[in-house]
């Protein structure tokens, strides 16, 4: 049925005689709009609403529908207490937008972006994320994905890992629902004028660390065929939670929130919770309300309710494992960051700022461990850098990113991944602070070409030129798996020894030895596994 299904969206889809906003998926017909030279079909559900008993649960299919949906707009966000756009939301919230370009008959490249977000706000259908600027420029099909957020989509809970046999685990919802929609994608793309078998996954920050998550997944092995990171802390130093640690994070969360113990009672305690109340007892707090100076990084507190942990399941290692173990699909990959990574983190925007010395070693030994903190400052002293504040920013910035980004990279290079590295080192006009420099997200509106949405910062016509180079590489390498395709400069793939990389700023130009003194510092911090 379904099979039949995909058959007549393709005849409806690209029939002479057909309504090019009209498609047919294998749960029924969605109804598009315009976007100026695109098609845009908006708030498409892709799994059935995690309400009420599959709150907690992995995504279910959702249930066909039998008069045709309207897809003008996007569907509602899931639920936060933050957002760039505003919070709130719903808990019926896994949606996908999609933006093709006119169909010309020839299948097209699919890129399906991940947003950031720390895990805990965020959504598809911001307006920084539309895919109207690269479906009608470049003609890639762009599809953007809802996935749940906070404890309701990371919350793990040995009560929830014992309802279901067959899946032994809990906490990773939210990299469930990806897998959804890369599932959907692979099954109704194609009534689109999409290719299947070219379908990059890019994403940033949470979103990266997403797309890092399922490259080296063997569920996710078959849905996409290349993938792009951007800033996603992949192979950080430290490893990513356990599953019995997460375990006991969300224990505690449902004992504050009056749902002892870990049998079927708390489960279903946790099922009758506010959203409101799940997440207030969960998110990482406003700079007024930290304890310590430094920002979340630095809390010296327990985060673990509201990330993806270590199950053997949806994630079977820490990603530095998994990376180096090279068990998974080779697939072309770009991964990267930004120059000043680190300086967002510790702005007034998400911390209270590191005052003087004395405070900055009191952060970094909750962060690294008092043996660590004499080699870091050595490395990283005050007296180079306008103040503490702007040095713990720069130990962020290359110790969870841009080391983190080199070490993925070159596991993936030396076990036989065509692999590229880049930095972008653009700084956007306008910022909503001033000397955060090329800080982290600031690509966002340069990639998706759309200028001025984004409001941490602008493209701007000093950057115009950035932002068409930048979009022609990812479009590219969406298209055949290569960046360049007559590029200049031409970016090589990496070579583990050499470090080279491309910087996409002013000037695009490809470098050698990416960070290689600090990096090779922090891996002798924590030594590869």
């Amino acid at each position: 049925m379904k099979a039949w299904c995909v058959l007549a969206g393709l005849l409806v889809a690209c029939g002479d005689d057909a309504d090019p906003l009209r498609v047919t998926l294998d749960t029924g017909v969605v109804i598009g709009v315009p976007q100026g030279e695109a098609r845009a079909f908006l708030g498409i559900p892709y799994a059935a609403p995690p309400v009420g008993e599959l709150r907690f649960k992995p995504p279910k299919p959702v249930e066909p529908w039998s008069e045709p949906r309207d897809a003008a707009g996007v569907g509602t966000q899931c639920y936060q207490t933050f957002s760039l756009s505003g919070a709130g939301g719903e808990e019926d919230c896994l949606f996908v937008n999609v933006w093709a370009p006119a169909d010309d008959g020839k299948p097209k490249p699919v890129m399906v972006w991940l947003h950031g977000g720390a895990f805990v706000f965020g959504s598809g259908g911001d307006d920084f994320y539309s895919g109207k600027h690269l479906a009608e420029t470049y003609g890639v099909i762009v599809v953007t994905v809802n996935y749940r957020l906070g404890a309701l989509g990371f919350l793990a809970h040995p009560a929830f890992a014992a309802e279901d046999p067959a899946y032994p685990s809990s906490g990773n919802w939210g990299l469930d629902d990806q897998l959804a929609a890369l599932e959907w994608v692979q099954r109704n793309i194609a009534v689109f004028g999409g290719d299947p078998a070219r379908v990059t996954l890019f994403g940033e920050s949470a979103g990266g660390f997403s797309t890092c998550a399922h490259y080296v997944s063997p569920r996710s092995a078959g849905l996409f065929a290349r993938a792009i990171t951007q800033s996603g802390i992949c192979a950080i130093m430290f490893p990513e939670p356990a599953k019995a640690e997460a375990e006991a994070a969300g224990i505690a969360v449902a004992e504050q929130l009056g749902c002892p113990g870990t049998g079927a009672a708390a489960a279903a305690c946790l099922r009758t919770k506010a959203p409101e109340a799940l997440l207030a007892a969960t998110n990482p707090p406003a700079p007024a309300n930290q304890v310590h100076t430094g920002g979340p990084f630095y809390a010296g507190g327990n985060v673990l309710s509201t990330l993806p942990n270590v199950d053997g399941l949806v994630l079977k290692g820490t990603l530095r494992e998994l990376f180096a173990a090279g068990g998974y699909e080779k697939r072309p990959v770009i991964i990267g960051g930004n120059l000043d990574e680190g300086t967002l983190f510790h702005s007034s925007f998400f911390a209270q700022e590191v005052p003087d010395e004395t405070d900055y070693r009191a952060a970094l030994a909750r962060r690294f461990g008092a043996a660590n903190v004499d080699a870091i400052v050595a490395r990283y002293p005050v007296a180079s850098f306008p103040g503490a504040n702007r040095a713990i920013a720069e130990v962020s910035g290359d110790s969870f990113f841009a080391c983190a980004a080199r070490r993925s990279a070159r596991a993936m290079a030396a076990n036989g991944a065509t692999t590229y590295l880049y930095q972008f080192e653009r700084a956007p006009e306008g910022p909503f602070l001033q000397g955060l420099g090329v800080f982290h997200s600031s690509e966002i509106p340069f990639v998706f070409g759309t200028d001025p949405a984004f409001p941490l910062g602008r493209v701007g016509p000093g950057g115009a030129a950035t932002a068409e180079a930048i979009q022609g590489y990812w479009t590219r390498f969406a298209a055949t798996g290569d960046p360049n395709d007559g590029a200049a400069p031409t970016w090589a793939p990496l070579d583990p020894a050499a470090g080279n990389y491309l910087a996409i700023g002013s000037a695009i130009a490809e470098k050698p030895a990416f960070k290689a003194a600090a990096c090779d510092f922090w891996d002798a911090v924590v030594p590869p596994p």
